[in-house]
C-alpha cells in the first residue's frame, strides 16, 4: 500500500514539532518536548531511526509559506501525538 493512498499516513511538517513555534504557528507538542530549528533532513532521518516507512515532501507550510521547512508523510503505527514526541525525541539524541 502506498503512503500516498487516502487514510494510511500520517503528514507531519517540520513546524510541528519546532520549539520556536507557537501553537498558533503550527506547533502541535508541549514545547519542553518540543526540538528548536526542525530541518527536513533531520525529521526523515528520525523517521528512518524509528524503523518507519515515510516520504518526503518539499511543501512549505501554509500559515509560514516564506519559510523553509517541508513534511513527511509517515504510515500509521501509532497515535499521531505520540508519533511527533517521538521523533523530537530522536531528533534531540541524534543532535548528541
Amino acid at each position: 500500500m502506498s503512503l500516498q493512498e487516502e487514510g494510511s499516513s500520517y503528514v507531519i511538517w517540520t513546524v510541528n514539532i519546532d520549539r520556536k513555534k507557537s501553537r498558533s504557528e503550527g506547533r502541535r507538542i508541549p514545547r519542553r518536548l518540543a526540538v528548536p530549528n526542525v530541518k527536513l533532513d533531520e525529521l526523515a532521518k528520525a523517521c528512518e531511526a524509528l524503523g518507519l516507512s515515510y516520504e518526503i515532501e518539499q511543501k512549505k507550510y501554509p500559515r509560514c509559506w516564506w519559510e523553509e521547512g517541508g513534511r513527511v508523510r509517515v504510515e500509521k503505527k501509532m497515535k499521531k501525538s505520540e508519533l511527533m514526541v517521538k521523533l523530537a525525541e530522536k531528533i534531540r539524541e541524534m543532535r548528541g
